[in-house]
């Protein structure tokens, strides 16, 4: 071992025994110098090393050869080079050892160590002559003391409670902010700020290692406590933190979450959630009848519109109110949205209570009820759906009772219970409108055209353009079986639009190249009326063909003129084109004679329900001629519709019609049908 400082006699030959005492002991101190925490370090008077122990290796990674001829200096921490300077300095001056100092150094991998070191100076020593400095590694417990200082501070000054406890639950410390709590609440101990089961949480901390969790409630104040646990102290560390107005807050919210802010009633969400839990009780085997309610008010859009909206809010409130009166104990009432109800009955005796609660329900709505100074009468349409006792959805239960609800709303009755045909007729008109959708960008459509005849010249005088559906699967498709559902869904604007442009493409087509002498009619939906484009619509389409508005005629329905406010301005300013207007289907709906006389209608079509009664039924007969008698105070054509027997033919040519169309002359044809027709230019 280089330079070593073990004592020996030069000249002296031991015996074998004591040569081998010697060798083990030197091997001793060997190994116990190498290993042990310590450094010993023999500076030379410049500082430089002149030996320096073998546990430097494992201590900081350097190599004893390494550090030989070096100074030390140059692995000392920049913030501690001048206290090592000055314990070296102090003790070349000074023969008697220093006092400690704490240094950090630098470790070959770069991080640093903390040692305590002491140097006393043997200069004056012939067997030393350096300075010895002994050296050892105090980092693990400066950090822990370091820990400790920081967690005793963290202790003290944390404003929330922080314990400590034994295995037991015992409480051995609580920090300056539990105590204050114990005294402002008037606790007995501190135990009692802890969670009811607190000796188990504690058990149970320290026994699987792992941070637990508890809840304590005092005097309407809510904590929440964590528990650390610390095997190597056997105790646990309890962190506390008061969560009152945290949980006040959560509650509201969620609260707010669940309950519509209008009525005070639990909104879809909730109802959802209950649902699913009644449905699951129920395939359970749980007893009693499910049944589940979808609800709509009448006309409620007319509440808003013509008293406000505040007296609508009033009356929804005042329906819930009645809608939870009325119904049992148990049963859940909410709100969906709008003037839409939901209720969740479980446990019926019998379907039947459903029926007869639905009846209580829709005469409590249908009351009387004064808002704001109004008397307000309303009424409801209700759906039910009942589980099947299979596996139903919560959502599917929930579409059927719309589905119901739209059967009420559309017939006499409050209420409706759902059946499967009605989920059939739903599919059925859902697959109609997507397919309704995509039939205009397909090229499905086609136009028909029916022969309108002159009775006094018996030439045909015009068409009407009659809508029909080339539907991949299903074949022809006639009107009456998509009409309806274009309207519902406002496929009927770009569908009457196409309707018109073709018309007068074709007609232009036949004016041109046949000669032809006629007009075409059009069927106008009253949804329509609501485009405030209509008028330039109609302007482009008769432009682009080259057409004049005389050869263009628009079919109105009865039920257009049921708002003349809204179909007034728009009826107007078609006619102001040179467009004639015809009420068709008249005295099949409830037109206002003031209206009529009002509006700038030009025919009347008398619908073709009379005509088939008219040679059996005097009592038509009648009503028909009172019809033309009408016509003709208004100074209106009329225009006989469905003739389909010369007996007909000859019955509306004596009451004074001008003009007919229906079968006997020719059903709806084919363009190119028309086309041949056209070219013999027949005379009925």
């Amino acid at each position: 071992m280089p330079h070593t400082l073990l004592p020996h006699s030069e000249g002296l030959s031991p015996s074998r025994d004591h040569a081998r005492a010697l060798r083990e002991s030197e091997a001793y101190f060997r190994s116990m110098v190498e290993n042990a925490r310590d450094v010993i370090h023999v500076l030379n008077a410049d500082g430089t090393t002149r030996y320096i122990t073998p546990s430097v290796r494992h201590l900081l990674g350097w190599e004893p050869e390494e550090m030989i001829g070096e100074t030390m200096l140059e692995l000392i921490h920049p913030d501690d080079y001048a206290a090592a300077l000055k314990q070296i300095r102090g003790a070349r001056s000074n023969p008697e050892a220093g006092r400690p100092i704490t240094l950090r150094v630098r470790h070959k991998d770069g991080s640093w160590r903390i040692f305590e070191a002491i140097g006393r100076n043997l200069l004056d020593d012939p067997n030393v002559r350096g300075i010895i400095v002994n050296s050892r590694d105090v980092t693990e417990r400066v950090q822990a003391s370091e820990e400790n200082l920081r967690l005793a501070a963290f202790a003290r000054e944390n404003p929330n409670p922080i314990l400590e406890c034994a295995p037991d639950g015992r409480v051995l410390y609580v920090n300056p902010a539990g105590e204050r709590l114990v005294r402002e609440l008037g606790a007995p101990t501190p135990a009692a700020l802890l969670p009811p089961d607190h000796a188990e949480l504690t058990a149970r901390c320290l026994q699987e290692t792992g941070d637990c969790g508890g809840e304590s409630r005092l005097r309407a104040r809510i904590f929440e406590w964590t528990y650390h646990p610390q095997p190597r102290l056997g105790a646990v560390h309890l962190f506390g933190e008061e969560v009152t107005e945290r949980r006040r807050v959560e509650g509201r919210l969620i609260h707010e979450a669940i309950t519509d802010g209008l009525t005070g009633l639990p909104n879809r969400q909730h109802f959802m959630e209950r649902l699913a839990e009644a449905v699951a009780e129920r395939e359970g085997g749980g007893a009693g009848e499910l049944a589940v309610f979808f609800l709509d008010l009448d006309r409620f859009k007319v509440v808003n519109d013509s008293l406000g909206h505040h007296v609508g809010d009033e009356l929804l409130v005042a329906v819930a109110r009645r809608l939870r009166a009325h119904v049992r104990d148990g049963d859940l009432v909410a709100r969906f949205g709008g003037d839409e109800f939901a209720v969740l009955l479980r446990g019926l005796e019998s379907r039947e209570e459903a029926g007869m609660i639905a009846g209580r329900l829709a005469g409590a709505v249908g009351a009387p009820v004064n808002l704001s100074g109004y008397e307000v009468f309303t009424t409801v349409s209700i759906g039910i759906a009942l589980h099947s006792g299979g596996h139903d959805r919560p959502e599917h239960l929930l579409r059927n009772a719309d589905v119901a609800m739209y059967r009420a709303k559309a017939g006499a009755e409050a209420y409706e219970v759902f059946d499967r045909a009605m989920h059939a007729q739903a599919m059925q008109r859902l697959q109609t409108e997507t397919d309704l959708r995509h039939a205009l960008a397909r090229g499905e459509l086609r136009l028909h055209y029916q022969p309108i005849v002159s009775l006094t010249t018996g030439r045909m005088v015009g068409v009407e353009a009659l809508c029909r559906w080339e539907h991949p699967t299903r074949g022809l498709v006639a009107p009456g079986d998509f009409i309806s559902t274009a309207e519902e869904t406002g496929i009927i604007l770009p569908l009457g639009e196409w309707v018109l442009r073709e018309a007068c493409r074709q007609l232009a087509e036949w004016r041109r190249e046949l000669g032809a002498r006629i007009a075409v009619s059009v069927n106008l939906s009253a949804r329509q009326f609501a485009q405030k484009d209509l008028a330039a619509h109609f302007a482009h389409a008769i432009a682009e063909n080259g057409l004049q508005p005389r050869h263009v005629k628009l079919e109105i329905t009865e039920s257009a003129l049921t708002d003349s406010g809204a179909a007034g301005p728009a009826l107007e300013a078609l006619s102001a084109m040179g467009l004639e207007l015809q009420l068709d289907d008249f005295g099949t709906g409830y037109s206002s004679l003031s209206a009529l006389h009002r509006l700038p209608v030009r025919a009347l079509k008398v619908d073709r329900s009379f005509l088939r009664r008219l040679e059996v039924d005097t009592g038509t007969s009648q009503l028909v001629r009172t019809i033309v008698l009408l016509a003709r105070g208004l100074d209106l054509a009329v225009i006989a519709e469905g003739v389909e027997t010369p007996g007909q033919l000859a019955e509306v040519r004596a009451m004074g019609c001008d003009f007919a169309q229906g079968y006997l002359f020719a059903p709806p044809l084919e363009p190119a049908a028309l086309r041949e027709l056209l070219a013999t230019n027949p005379r009925w």
